[in-house]
C-alpha cells in the first residue's frame, strides 16, 4: 500500500510540476520563482507528514501542528483588535477540533491515517490544478477567492478515481471507499472554508509566514486538521 501510495503521489507531482511549468510561461520571473518554492516545500511537507504516520509519530506531529496553530489563532485575534467576546467561541472549536484530531492520530490505524491525508493531498492538489486550467465560476468569492467550481469537481473526481487502488489495502468495499473519500474531500474543504473565513474576519492573508509560499501551519494543515477530527467522531 505504502509503495503505491509513494508511486500515485510521484506521478500527481510530476503532472503539477508540469501544470506550474505551463502556467509559469505568461508569469513573471519572480511570480515563476514563487510557484516553484511553493511546490518545493509542498513535496517536503509530505515527506515529513508521511514519514511521522509511516514511523506511528502522527500523534506528535498532530499536537505540535495544534500548538503552532494556537499561536496563529491568537495572533490573528490580536492583530485584528477583536472583542474577546468573539474570539471566544473561536477558541472553543479550534480547541475540541484539534483534541478530536491528535485522539484521531492516537486511535485510527496507519492504513487509515494513509488514506485520509493521501485523500487531503489529491483533493487540495487537484483543486487548485484543475482551478487555475479551467476555473471560471468562483465557488464561494467572499471566503475564499481562489475557489472555483471547475477546481472543486475536478479534485472530487480524480480522488474519488484514486482512491479506487487503494480499497483492497484497507479493508473496505468499492462503495465504503468512494463514500469514506467523498466524506473525507468534503470535510476538507469545509476545514479550508472555515480557516479562510476566520482569516478574512481577522483582515489577514495569511496566519504567518512559516512556510514559504504557503503562508502559516493553518494555511496549510487546516484540511487535515478538520477532515481527520471529523473522521475520527464519526468512523472510530
Amino acid at each position: 500500500m505504502y509503495v503505491l501510495i509513494a508511486n500515485i503521489l510521484l506521478l500527481f507531482f510530476g503532472i503539477g510540476a508540469l501544470v506550474t511549468g505551463y502556467l509559469n510561461k505568461n508569469c513573471q520571473v519572480a511570480q515563476a520563482r514563487e510557484h516553484w518554492l511553493k511546490l518545493f516545500f509542498y513535496f517536503l511537507i509530505l515527506i515529513l507528514v508521511f514519514f511521522s504516520i509511516y514511523t506511528d509519530y502522527i500523534r506528535l506531529l498532530a499536537i505540535c501542528i495544534g500548538i503552532v496553530g494556537l499561536y496563529e489563532i491568537v495572533k490573528a485575534h490580536l492583530l485584528s483588535k477583536r472583542s474577546l467576546l468573539l474570539f471566544s467561541p473561536v477558541l472553543v472549536v479550534y480547541l475540541a477540533l484539534i483534541a478530536a484530531f491528535i485522539d484521531f492520530g492516537h486511535r485510527a490505524s496507519t492504513e487509515k491515517v494513509f488514506l485520509l491525508y493521501f485523500t487531503v493531498v489529491i483533493f487540495d492538489g487537484f483543486s487548485q490544478l484543475c482551478g487555475q486550467l479551467f476555473g471560471k465560476r468562483k465557488l464561494i468569492p467572499s471566503i475564499s477567492p481562489n475557489k472555483t467550481t471547475a477546481g472543486l469537481v475536478g479534485a472530487l473526481v480524480i480522488a474519488s478515481s484514486t482512491s479506487l487502488f487503494l480499497f483492497p489495502s484497507i479493508g473496505m468495499s468499492i462503495a465504503q471507499t468512494l463514500m469514506t473519500t467523498l466524506f473525507i474531500c468534503f470535510s476538507a474543504l469545509l476545514g479550508d472554508l472555515l480557516a479562510s473565513w476566520y482569516k478574512r474576519s481577522c483582515q489577514i492573508k495569511d496566519y504567518s509566514t512559516l512556510i514559504p509560499g504557503h503562508g502559516g501551519i493553518l494555511d496549510r494543515f487546516d484540511s487535515f486538521i478538520f477532515s481527520g477530527a471529523m473522521y475520527g467522531l464519526i468512523y472510530l
